[in-house]
């Protein structure tokens, strides 16, 4: 679900704006483009706690022992808070502590003391952060190593050199974005609101996965049913499985209408102001 989770992010964050923008407000294009990419990139990282996932897979062997790490200690944390929870064959820690409320609100939490203390510097990490992990879910492979084919042309041959320029295409877009970002933005100015991008981005990645037969465990530490850890969501029969036919042609497509809608509302005003 790698791609569907950071397009929930992005599209979640400019429904966000577009609302604001529609209650009379005004949102700075910078906020909504590079908040956009946060919440794209930070709705991958709850899967963090999962060796198979797009973003265990990003630096290969580094980051799937730095997920069998938190794998384990979710499982461990998991197993002594509440020992008696339904549990899978193989889940291990996978969607415990990572896919819950509090989680999100951590990362929102640090992410905006980070932008309220160090301002733009912070902004190029995260921004930063964030495209190298969207960039490396939403383009192909093959795509990423045609970053560093333009770059260095004709140099990138065979399978395997293709695979680590892919990884490499990923990190130099996110340099160039998190530049870009330091360019345009105003100098001094506080990024606190990053925050909420990065916290939105984790919680929209919990709430897909609520849509889906395991659910999450949203509302960890309350209890439900009697369980710290009891996975909620939707009713199960409106619940489908991560990566099947509902995934791909119904819930992509909606989410991509709904992104266009609120880009229109969002870019309306400034064509408007610029033909008139």
């Amino acid at each position: 679900m790698g791609k569907s989770h950071a397009l929930s992010g992005a599209v979640g964050w400019l429904g966000g704006c577009a609302g604001v923008v529609a209650a009379g407000h005004s949102v700075a294009p910078l906020s909504i483009v590079a908040g956009a990419a946060v919440s794209a990139g930070f709705a991958l990282l709850p899967d963090i706690d999962h060796p198979g996932s797009t973003v265990s897979r990003t630096l290969g062997p580094i980051t799937r022992m730095i997920s069998r790490g938190v794998s384990d200690a979710a499982a461990a944390f998991g197993k002594a808070t509440c020992d008696h929870c339904e549990r899978q064959r193989g889940q291990g820690g996978h969607r415990l502590v990572t896919h819950t409320v509090p989680f999100a609100l951590a990362i929102a939490a640090a992410a905006a003391l980070a932008g309220e203390l160090w301002g733009v510097t912070t902004s190029i990490v995260i921004v930063g952060f964030a495209v190298w992990l969207a960039t490396h879910s939403a383009l192909r492979p093959h795509l990423r190593s045609e970053i560093v084919d333009a770059l260095i042309p004709g140099q990138v041959r065979g399978r395997r050199a293709r695979k680590y320029t892919a990884a490499l295409g990923s990190v130099i877009a996110a340099v160039v974005c998190a530049l870009a970002v330091r360019e345009v933005a105003e100098p001094g100015a506080t990024w606190w609101w990053v925050g909420l991008a990065a916290g939105w981005g984790t919680l929209a990645h919990s709430l897909g996965d609520s849509l889906t037969h395991w659910g999450s465990p949203l509302l960890w530490p309350a209890r439900v049913r009697g369980c710290t850890w009891r996975t909620v969501g939707t009713p199960r029969f409106m619940r489908f499985r991560a990566g099947g036919p509902v995934e791909r042609w119904l819930m992509v497509p909606a989410m991509g209408l709904f992104g266009l809608a609120a880009a229109y509302l969002l870019l309306a005003p400034v064509a408007r102001g610029y033909l008139g």
